[in-house]
């Protein structure tokens, strides 16, 4: 069976990322994550991740360049999350479908019930965070290998 595949936005302000907690009622409820999605039918990853934030937060954004994908196996299913630099563009962020947000380090995860499928991309932020902890740049918005190849297969 092939692994969902689900969409996630990296949101950094300064030296901090956008966490958001799962409502009670919904699958994983009252954990965190990072703002994101499932890819609804003929929707490239980016226009997933665009309407996911929109729909949850009442955010515009940018998409940018995959930091990551991660493969995860639920109880449930396999995911495969493709983790995207985003920008914040426009909108007052709003909790329409998630609970609460938070901006955290990416060094203090551990405090928070993160989504199990998510902690491996705070580890690699937390460590590119000590190794570039001075050096920051906005995400490229250029069309990246694993969208190319979804779209090419569709």
């Amino acid at each position: 069976m092939q692994p969902l595949i689900v969409t996630a936005a990296i949101l950094r302000s300064e030296d901090r990322i956008l966490i958001t907690r799962r409502p009670a009622g919904k699958p994983h409820g009252g954990m965190w994550e990072l703002p994101g999605g499932k890819l609804n039918d003929n929707e490239s990853p980016r226009q997933a991740l665009q309407r996911e934030l929109l729909e949850e937060l009442g955010i515009d954004i940018a998409v940018g360049n995959v930091f990551d994908v991660v493969y995860h196996r639920y109880d449930a299913g396999a995911v495969l999350i493709l983790f995207y630099e985003c920008r914040w563009l426009a909108g007052e962020l709003r909790h329409l479908e998630v609970d609460a947000h938070c901006w955290i380090a990416p060094q203090d995860h551990s405090r928070y019930e993160i989504l199990p499928a998510d902690r491996p991309l705070f580890e690699r932020l937390d460590s590119s965070n000590q190794q570039d902890s001075h050096q920051t740049s906005p995400p490229t918005i250029a069309p990246d290998p694993i969208s190319l190849r979804l779209r090419a297969e569709s």
